[in-house]
C-alpha cells in the first residue's frame, strides 16, 4: 500500500493562509489601531505619538509651562545638545521607560546639575552609574545601589507631600481600556536612611516613595519612578492632570530641554524600540497597482506549486549531532577565572539574574541585602516558589544554602560551578 500524497492538501492550506494574511494586513492598513503597550514600542513615551502611552500631551503642555521660555528637544546626543553648565535658565526633563546614557552623556548631565540646575527624570529604570554616584555621595560604605523595588497591582494611589493640598490620584495601566496588572516601581526605604538630604516628595499608597529629590552639587535630581502617570492615557483624567502639574511645579523657571535621545539605546533604534515596525506589505497593499501585482504573484506561485506537485518519497530527516554543551560552559568559566578570579562576584551576579527571572516569570519578589548580599525573602517564599515552579522545595532550599555559603565564605571555583549547575537544573525542571 503506497503512502498517500499530502502535497495538494498542504498547498491548499498554504493558499488559505496566504489569503488570510493578505486580508488581515489589508484590513490593518485601512484601520490603524491603538497600541496598548508602554514597553519596547516605537510609540511608548514618544513625544510625537498620540497613542495611549505616548507623551504628546505632556510634551505640549510643558512647551507652554513657563511663558516665554519654550521647550527644546534633544534628539541625537545629550552630550552635544545639553546646554553648558554656565547657562542660567535651563531645566532638564526625561520621561521614558528606561534611560540609557553613555559615559559622555552621563558626565555632561552630572556637570549640568552640579552647576546648580535641576534635572527631572521619570523612568522605570535609571542608569546604575548615575544613581550610584548620587547614592554614594551620602553613604560612606560599600552599599550598592539596588535599583527600584516593585510590586504588581491593577491600580495604585499616588500622593504628594508638596505642594500642600494636592489631591491623591488613582492611576492604573489599561489594555484596550481595561485595567490590568502592572509592575509599579518605588524607591527602596534604605535610600532615605541616615538623615541625609535625599528627600521623599511623593508616595505610592502610604509608605512607598515614588518621587524624591537628590541633591547633587549646587543642583538637584528629581527622580519619579512611575512615568506611566505622564502618558496621554493617564492625563485624560483631570485629577491626574492636576497631579502632573503639581509634580512639575518643583521645576525652576527656565527653558525645558526634553531628552528624547536617551529614551532608547543606540543599538535598538532600528529594532523594536525605534524605527517603523510596520510590515512592508502594509505599504504595498495600500497602493492599488502594487496590491494587484502582489495578488497576481501569489496566484502564479500557487499555480506553479500545484502543477509541480508530484509523488515523491518522503525525505529522511537528518538528526542533528548531539552536542556536549558542557565544553562551552567550561570554556566560559575558564575565561572568567583567567580574567577576574572573582568567584564570589560571579555567584552574586548569578543569583541576581535568578531572582530577576523569578520575579518576571512568577511574580515573586525577593532581593539581596545591600552590602552583605545575603538573601532577603518574604514569608513562605520557598513554599510559594516550589508551588508555582513545581520544583521540590528541598532543591530550592539547597540552591539558597549554596549561595549563602558563597557569600559568607570565600568560595572556590568548585562552589561557583555547583551553584551554576544547580540554578541551571532548576530552570530545566521548572514549569
Amino acid at each position: 500500500m503506497q503512502p498517500r500524497n499530502r502535497t495538494p492538501v498542504l498547498i491548499a492550506l498554504l493558499a488559505v493562509a496566504a489569503v488570510a494574511v493578505s486580508l488581515y494586513l489589508y484590513y490593518d492598513a485601512k484601520n490603524p489601531r491603538y497600541v496598548w503597550r508602554d514597553s519596547w514600542s516605537k510609540h511608548a513615551y514618544n513625544p510625537d505619538s498620540d497613542q495611549p502611552y505616548g507623551t504628546q500631551v505632556i510634551h505640549r503642555l510643558l512647551g507652554h509651562y513657563f511663558p516665554g521660555k519654550g521647550i527644546v528637544d534633544i534628539k541625537r546626543s545629550l552630550a552635544n545638545e545639553l546646554p553648558s553648565a554656565d547657562t542660567t535658565d535651563a531645566v532638564y526633563v526625561f520621561v521614558g521607560e528606561a534611560m540609557f546614557l553613555d559615559s559622555a552623556a552621563a558626565a555632561s548631565l552630572l556637570a549640568f546639575v552640579n552647576a546648580g540646575h535641576t534635572a527631572f527624570i521619570a523612568g522605570k529604570s535609571v542608569p546604575d552609574e548615575l544613581m550610584e554616584q548620587l547614592y554614594q555621595n551620602y553613604y560612606n560604605s560599600f552599599r550598592e545601589w539596588n535599583e527600584f523595588g516593585s510590586f504588581n497591582d491593577e491600580k495604585v494611589r499616588m500622593t504628594l507631600l508638596e505642594p500642600q493640598g494636592t489631591a491623591p490620584v488613582s492611576v492604573h495601566f489599561a489594555d484596550r481600556n481595561r485595567p490590568t496588572g502592572y509592575y509599579w516601581q518605588y524607591l527602596m526605604a534604605e535610600v532615605f536612611e541616615g538623615g541625609h538630604e535625599i528627600t521623599p516628595i511623593g508616595y505610592l499608597g502610604d509608605s512607598l516613595s515614588n518621587f524624591a529629590s537628590f541633591p547633587c552639587g549646587d543642583g538637584f535630581f528629581l527622580i519619579h519612578t512611575n512615568p506611566l502617570v505622564f502618558t496621554n492615557y493617564s492625563l485624560l483624567q483631570p485629577k491626574v492632570q492636576a497631579y502632573a502639574e503639581a509634580v512639575f511645579s518643583w521645576l525652576p523657571e527656565g527653558v525645558i530641554y526634553w531628552d528624547n535621545a536617551s529614551r532608547i539605546p543606540e543599538a535598538t533604534k532600528n529594532y523594536a524600540g525605534g524605527g517603523d515596525t510596520r510590515h512592508p506589505l502594509v505599504y504595498i497593499l495600500q497602493q492599488p497597482a502594487l496590491a494587484w501585482a502582489w495578488y497576481l504573484l501569489v496566484a502564479l506561485t500557487l499555480a506553479w506549486l500545484v502543477f509541480r506537485a508530484k509523488r515523491r518519497q518522503r525525505a529522511i530527516p537528518v538528526l542533528p549531532v548531539n552536542e556536549n554543551s558542557s565544553y562551552e560552559f567550561i570554556d566560559t568559566i575558564a575565561n572568567l577565572h583567567f580574567r577576574e578570579k572573582n568567584y564570589q562576584g560571579l555567584c552574586i551576579q548569578n543569583m541576581k539574574q535568578f531572582l530577576a527571572q523569578v520575579r518576571e516569570r512568577y511574580g515573586l519578589i525577593s532581593a539581596l541585602e545591600p552590602g552583605t548580599y545575603f538573601l532577603r525573602t518574604g514569608e513562605n517564599f520557598l513554599r510559594r516558589l516550589a508551588t508555582v515552579s513545581e520544583v521540590p522545595e528541598s532543591k530550592i532550599d539547597d540552591i539558597f544554602k549554596q549561595y549563602t555559603a558563597t557569600v559568607r565564605y570565600q568560595p572556590t571555583e568548585e562552589m561557583m560551578v555547583d551553584l551554576h549547575l544547580a540554578l541551571e537544573d532548576f530552570w530545566k525542571k521548572a514549569k
